[in-house]
């Protein structure tokens, strides 16, 4: 049936004329080349509904445009529409419909006035696309989620693949929350590939989840040891360290959510190694696992163990059409641009697009075609390839708009945040002015929350966003622009990274129809991969890509005794050397190595570099990206100091000599271990004292804004901007990544050097708790872990008069305390308050959870 409608001429022209008139309604400002043609919705409906069965991606991507067009059309009559909304019953895609209803598109319940077998069709659609939880309700879902939750339910391992807006995030939810309904005593996994994903979804499955069960997402928290019922929302990093400090801890089930970043270098390799040492330890744990837009999703679940049902499935459900337009110059008129509509008919003119003025720079082509496109209107996401040029992209949109009239106290108080907690003269204050703002990984926690808060409540008209977006932020749009687009530094964006981005316009929903905008398509050398229909990727792990191509690996084993600059093939030798030492056989992975004496050469590294170890074998294991070769040198040069060891322990931030003290670490660590903190110069190294200064008063808690102003003062000749993000950009890479990874290493081998004297080093303080949160003190954790960010943690610091305290009496010196006599700002005293709302919430709930 698929093949008879679509080669129905009439019908390929009807659904053109539908996604031409969707453009045509969303972009008032083209000049369209011709009128827009009458299409006959009787016609369009009846072949669409001759195929709203058939689940590949083209019939659902037709019948869905068919009758959102139908819904949204001014000359469609009301019976039409009717059948438009049975149609996207039909199809499962009941939030098409109750948006459509919330926009008074269509009226409630308007399937009703049709004919009795089209409302006995609605009525089974419904119930076909329903599941019904263990508490007896009943959850609609879309033809994705309900294969989804039969799939789990019958295997151990799954693996599933499913476009951005299928509503993959909403279903692993309802399941987290089914099995805490079902069980007394278990610990969920829901792990992520960044930490702002850690407080998006932590804060959403806190306000769904029964009382009595603890969201973590901190190593560290001190409740954690003794919960029962637990759900840990964690990155690689955090799931490994969590893994080293309670050896007791099993886990119930473990869902890996944007699982393609398997394939990310040394933290897919991190990755991997976190997943397999969870399932040794909980060789029953059921496994989930969770990707966009991936052609082999049966990957993933390839070390299954032969005992566990395991399956993959590839979901081809569209909930939201996207619309792809390519805008391009036009010889002798710089001020006008032509509109292009891709999809499956090929490429075709719609009409053109005048800009305010010509382009003559880089970032104004974006920003003009995008303020030119979308004008003073909400919903517009523009992806740009660095820190920098969003700021510069952000503030070329400013000029492009009007200023606003009326004052928004939201926008206001975002704007007293930033000036306090990053820098008044941060751009970001300036263009918030006009609703525009940029936004970016390195960013504070609180200010990146609330951004993303404005933007989806339409608040903020304009966003510039960089790869962040790739990582899962969930971070939905009307239309989203794209000039030149790259992945990391120099590297154009793949069309499985395109298409991930791509569906973040018009999330399910919230939007009718979403849009992609290429700008300068007709400049090859910006578009190197152009994109015109949809496709999937093919995923490949890091760790199988680093053994199909061994150059990287063979000059590490070769170059043993240098300090690495390659971390990807350091961290796969660590890789290999801790799966050794854990008594796992490396002999399937060396099977991918092409060449024999390759193969052997790999292989007799590796025992060689894991036998008569100085080193603890768990030190490695614990410090699995660092390879042992690497500790050795370390302890070595140890030795070679002539120094005790208490000469050598790291200091507590607060100590008179501990930027010192971390600076020679620093030099140690340099010269036998990596180049992170600068090339080697000499122990006067000035990154190196650079660095440990920061390190030292981001452990010590000292605010983001004080730091900026410190590297100002110090750097006289550079400019605020580039201070402010070199700053922001040195926490995340160095002082939350890089630093604990190194110090927390130096510090264990520094217990080694120690037993070779009989003594143990004075008490070492845990530095990769203190440089992932940026505090010292434990009253301080506790904030965090409640669910506070460091921005508001550290401006409540200097009024607490303990060091350490429980949750309940944290929660009490909250509720006590005036904030606007204290001068904390508005923001984050909305924070505090709706922490405290929660907890009261669980508070009042618990005698019905018991």
């Amino acid at each position: 049936m698929e093949e008879v409608v679509f080669s129905s001429q009439k019908f390929r022209e009807v659904l053109e004329d539908a996604r031409k008139l969707m453009i045509r309604l969303e972009f008032s400002s083209v000049e369209w080349d011709s009128a827009p043609s009458a299409i006959d919705w009787g016609f369009a409906l009846l072949y669409a509904s001759a195929i709203t069965s058939i689940q590949s991606e083209r019939a659902q991507s037709a019948v869905l445009r068919i009758a959102t067009a139908c819904i949204l059309a001014s000359d469609a009559e009301e019976a039409h529409k009717a059948a438009a909304a049975a149609l996207l019953e039909r199809c499962g895609n009941h939030m098409a419909v109750e948006l459509a209803e919330s926009r008074d598109r269509i009226s409630p319940e308007a399937w009703r006035r049709l004919p009795a077998a089209l409302r006995l069709e609605v009525i089974r659609s419904r119930i076909d696309y329903s599941v019904r939880l263990s508490d007896e309700r009943l959850l609609a879902v879309n033809p994705f989620q309900s294969k989804f939750w039969e799939a789990v339910r019958s295997n151990d391992w799954l693996s599933v693949s499913a476009p951005t807006s299928a509503g993959k995030s909403r279903i692993i939810r309802e399941y987290f929350l089914e099995n805490t309904r079902q069980t007394d005593s278990f610990t969920l996994v829901y792990l992520v590939p960044t930490r702002a994903l850690i407080e998006e979804v932590s804060r959403d499955l806190r306000r769904e989840l029964p009382s009595d069960v603890g969201v973590f997402t901190m190593p560290w928290d001190p409740d954690l040891k003794e919960s029962s019922k637990t759900v840990l929302v964690v990155t690689q990093e955090r799931l490994h360290l969590v893994l080293e400090l309670i050896p007791s801890l099993t886990v119930t089930l473990l869902f890996v959510d944007e699982a393609q970043s398997l394939s990310s270098d040394e933290r897919g390799i991190l990755l991997q190694y976190a997943i397999e040492r969870t399932i040794r330890r909980s060789p029953k744990a059921q496994v989930l696992f969770a990707s966009p837009l991936t052609s082999n999703p049966e990957m993933f679940i390839e070390n299954a163990p032969p005992n566990q049902r395991s399956d993959s499935f590839v979901s081809e459900t569209v909930t939201v059409n996207q619309n792809l337009l390519w805008i391009e110059g036009i010889s002798r008129k710089p001020k006008r641009r032509a509109v292009f509509l891709v999809s499956d008919e090929g490429k075709h003119r719609l009409g053109e697009l005048v800009l305010a003025q010509r382009t003559v720079n880089v970032h104004m082509r974006i920003a003009l075609v995008a303020s030119a496109l979308a004008g003073n209107t909400p919903g517009n996401i523009i992806y740009v390839n660095g820190q920098s040029e969003a700021e510069s992209v952000a503030k070329a949109i400013f000029e492009q708009l009007p200023p606003v009239m009326e004052v928004d106290k939201e926008i206001e108080d975002l704007q007293e945040l930033i000036k306090t907690a990053v820098h008044s003269k941060y751009l970001l204050v300036d263009v918030l002015e006009r609703r525009v703002a940029f936004h970016y990984g390195n960013m504070p926690l609180v200010v990146r929350t609330e951004i993303e808060r404005l933007f989806g409540e339409g608040k903020i008209y304009y966003l510039i966003c960089t790869s962040t977006l790739l990582e899962g932020v969930n971070l939905p749009c009307r239309t989203i622009f794209m000039r030149n687009p790259k992945k990391g530094t120099g590297n154009p964006l793949s069309e499985g990274d395109f298409w991930n981005l791509a569906g973040r316009a018009g999330r399910w929903g919230k939007e009718f129809a979403g849009n992609v905008v290429c700008v300068d398509t007709d400049d090859d050398k910006l578009w190197p991969n152009l994109p015109q229909v949809r496709k999937r990727s093919q995923i490949t792990r890091a760790v199988s890509k680093g053994l199909d191509e061994t150059s990287g690996l063979i000059s590490f084993v070769r170059a043993a005794d240098e300090v690495p600059n390659d971390s990807v093939s350091e961290s796969l030798f660590a890789y290999l050397c801790s799966r050794y030492l854990a008594g796992e056989s490396n002999q399937a992975l060396l099977d991918h190595v092409p060449h024999e004496s390759e193969r052997s050469e790999i292989e007799r590294a590796v025992k060689y570099a894991t036998t008569d170890l100085k080193i603890p074998a768990e030190i490695i294991t614990r410090h699995t990206s660092i390879a042992p070769i690497s500790m050795e040198r370390l302890l070595d040069n140890f030795r070679q100091s002539g120094k005790m060891p208490n000469d050598l322990v790291l200091p507590l931030p607060e100590e008179s000599d501990a930027k010192e003290r971390v600076q020679e670490a620093l030099v140690r660590i340099g010269a036998t271990m990596t180049n992170v903190f600068g090339k080697p110069q000499s122990d006067n190294d000035r990154r190196k004292w650079q660095l440990a200064n920061l390190i030292v008063n981001w452990m010590k808690g000292m605010p983001l804004a004080r730091l900026i102003d410190q590297r100002i003062r110090t750097n006289k000749n550079s400019n605020i901007a580039a201070a402010i993000r070199d700053v922001m950009r040195d926490i995340e890479t160095i002082a939350r990544f890089h630093a604990p990874k190194y110090l927390a290493c130096y510090a264990d081998l520094l217990e080694v050097y120690s037993g070779e004297f009989g003594l143990r080093t004075t008490a070492q303080v845990d530095y990769a708790m203190m440089l992932e949160l940026g505090v010292s003190r434990s009253s301080e954790v506790v904030l965090m872990s409640l669910g506070l960010s460091r921005t508001t943690t550290v401006a409540l610091s200097e009024f607490i008069g303990v060091d350490e305290w429980t949750r309940a009496e944290a929660l009490e010196w909250l509720a006590a305390q005036n904030f606007d006599g204290l001068g904390v700002p508005v923001l984050l005293q909305r924070e505090i308050n709706d922490m405290l709302e929660n907890a009261a919430t669980c508070d009042r709930t618990e005698p019905e959870a018991q």
